[in-house]
């Protein structure tokens, strides 16, 4: 179902009425006041922001998109550091094309994967109007890209991959690559399904000044997907045919675009296949998945840079062809530009940020309005007094939204819930993992919603399990192996099980977490010892928090200097107090065990453990109410908003 061309023409040409659309109270919904949106300015001196290094071939990346293309609209800190919406980068990329074709020099634009699953305008579209990035991908078709690459989030769901294949993919002229990826469906009704590749397996093509290039689009080795899709591992793929005949002949450099981490995976797999035929020829790596800036060297004329996460983060990869002989080093250099306005225009050579704007960047965000506004995704369920930290500070303190969900939101909104076991003791387990971003400081908005909890897992029980038994089950879940691989929806996990969309959507998110979360608390113990010398400088002072890259590549990284955002580890599950008559339960009252239902097998598997008593089978356990843990805050937050 493409979005009608009057349709998505007038989303783009709206004027100042978009700001006036629809105000005032959702009396169907039972919301308040719609909250219009407000761009935030990062603050402190522009000294602050370091200028980015151009060479012969420039590269502008962008991955793991998850829907944020209206950027980070609250003030907390880090957030206004990535306020820049996708109109914005519109236009940055505009100056910046410009600019290289003022300087003689070139400049791709390219992005690897995962463009939806994280914000309202790619997921929170009204009921019938899906499937997901639908709209979204019609924006980001806007900016046109050199290369793009398929991410492990377009297959979870097949509607989304097909509707991605066949309405996405075309609009981007042949330069979206799937070289491991193919999906099934058949051309017309009626007629057998054919398989085919989900892009180009390989493109060839060459830039503005003629420097030839081979691209690709790979995506790690995710098995995760739905039927009628198949990912062939990178290590297969690398023996196909078609693969040597796309390597044979020798580009001014290879760009292997794909949503892999540009460490610790498979692209070592791809670099020695091609080093096998051409040993010196400049290979360029962007890469994504675990949302991390990071930048790695595979030899001395290789090296790949991976942009971060949710447009906090734009990659820039610069690099020079022109060497003594064919195999001395490359040079190169990297740089992640913090996405907001005031660094788009200093990096575009601009004097003021009013100069950044394009008449397109203009449309784009008029239009993404507009759709907010359609779609209902700027009303708000209530107002939230203080910020809640996904990681920030430890799971006990007041300031931890784990600290929220358990000891305010599961006790009120679902442990009371079944009218059918009113007056019968519960406690309410659930994974960290369904938290997915911070809550912060004001209007809690249905965008935020997406934001925050974006995942649909619904809630089962265990009726009258013994007290004594009931209470071991969150120590042995966050002790147990298989489950704390459950609590981030493994692989294996997600690909056992048939459930929702959100189940699906995040059935990689272990090794991301696990991931960023290394990340943040390595780059938070070096930039604490790296505070004597920030200290020293006259404008540190202004410094605000941000991400303080530690790469294994040489220089500075970050754009923009920053203080380190404090980490803090969290479990893979927690759980609510006892809620109900708590006072006289005793080890052999029975309680209720609710969970989430993709821990079923996991929590009767720990409880037959744990005891003799009773055999407990998945068959026991049934839904404790019609909820999803997406309606967990939109409830909670319009509860607090009608004692307000």
């Amino acid at each position: 179902m493409l979005v009608p061309t009057l349709k998505l023409a007038l989303w783009l040409g709206l004027a100042a009425s978009t700001a006036q659309a629809c105000p005032g109270i959702d009396h169907s919904a039972g919301l308040g006041k719609r909250m219009n949106r407000v761009s935030t300015q990062p603050s402190g001196p522009d000294s602050l922001v370091r200028p980015l290094t151009w060479g012969q071939v420039n590269i502008i990346q962008t991955t793991d998109i998850h829907g944020w293309y209206q950027g980070h609209l609250k003030s907390t800190q880090p957030e206004p550091n990535y306020s820049g919406d996708w109109g914005d980068f519109a236009s940055f990329v505009a100056h910046m094309r410009r600019r290289a074709k003022k300087q003689g020099v070139d400049l791709l634009v390219v992005d690897s994967g995962d463009l939806h699953d994280g914000a309202g305008l790619s997921d929170g579209y009204p009921m019938g109007q899906g499937p997901d990035a639908h709209v979204s991908n019609q924006f980001h078709s806007l900016v046109k890209y050199d290369a793009l690459a398929v991410g492990n989030h377009e297959l979870y769901i097949y509607e989304n991959a097909l509707d991605t294949y066949q309405n996405f993919v075309p609009q981007q002229h042949g330069r979206y690559a799937a070289s491991n990826v193919n999906i099934s469906y058949a051309p017309h009704p009626g007629q057998a399904n054919v398989t085919k590749p989900m892009g180009e397996r390989f493109i060839k093509f060459k830039t503005d000044h003629g420097r030839r290039v081979t691209a690709f689009g790979v995506l790690y080795n995710f098995q995760g997907q739905d039927k009628g899709l198949t990912v062939q591992p990178p290590k297969d793929m690398v023996n196909e045919a078609w693969f040597a005949e796309a390597i044979k002949e020798e580009p001014d450099f290879f760009l292997l675009n794909g949503h892999m981490p540009v460490r610790r995976d498979d692209w070592p797999v791809v670099v020695n296949a091609i080093r096998k035929v051409h040993p010196t020829t400049p290979l360029i790596v962007t890469g994504g998945h675990t949302h991390i800036r990071d930048c790695y060297i595979y030899d001395n004329r290789a090296f790949g840079i991976e942009a971060g996460r949710y447009l906090e983060t734009i990659g820039w990869l610069s690099f020079n062809l022109t060497s003594a002989n064919a195999s001395s080093p490359l040079s190169f250099s990297r740089s992640y530009i913090d996405a907001n306005r005031r660094n788009y225009a200093i990096h575009a050579g601009l004097s003021n940020q009013k100069q950044l704007d394009t008449a397109q960047g203009i449309s784009i965000t008029k239009g993404m309005d507009k759709v907010a506004a359609d779609w209902n995704l700027t009303q708000v369920y209530g107002n939230n007094t203080q910020d809640y930290y996904l990681d920030r500070v430890p799971a006990t303190d007041n300031s931890s939204i784990l600290h929220l969900l358990t000891n305010d939101i599961l006790p009120t909104v679902i442990s009371t819930s079944n009218p059918d076991r009113k007056g019968v003791s519960n406690f309410v387990l659930a994974n960290s993992g369904s938290q997915r971003f911070d809550a912060y400081k004001g209007p809690f908005t249905k965008n935020d919603q997406y934001i925050v909890s974006p995942f649909t897992d619904h809630f089962l029980y265990l009726q009258d399990v013994p007290y004594k038994y009931a209470s071991t089950l969150l120590g042995a879940l966050n002790g147990d192996g298989q489950a704390q691989a459950s609590s981030k929806r493994s692989p294996e996990a997600a690909a056992r099980h048939d459930g929702s969309l959100g189940q699906r959507r995040a059935v990689d998110a272990k090794v991301v977490d696990e991931t960023y979360g290394e990340w943040r608390r390595a780059q938070n113990e070096a930039a604490r010892r790296d505070l004597e010398a920030l200290d020293r400088r006259a404008d540190a002072q202004d410094a605000t928090l941000g991400y303080v890259t530690k790469d294994s590549c040489p220089g500075l990284g970050d754009d923009t200097e920053h203080v380190a955002i404090p980490y803090a580890s969290q479990p893979d599950y927690v759980a609510s107090p006892l809620t109900g008559n708590t006072t006289t339960v005793g080890p052999d009252d029975k309680v209720d065990v609710i969970f989430l239902d993709f821990i079923v097998s996991n929590v009767v598997r720990l409880l037959n453990n744990q005891q003799k008593d009773k055999v407990y089978n998945v068959s026991d356990a049934t839904p404790y109410n019609s909820l999803s843990t997406q309606d967990l805050y939109p409830l909670y937050f319009e509860s607090l908003n009608k004692t307000q």
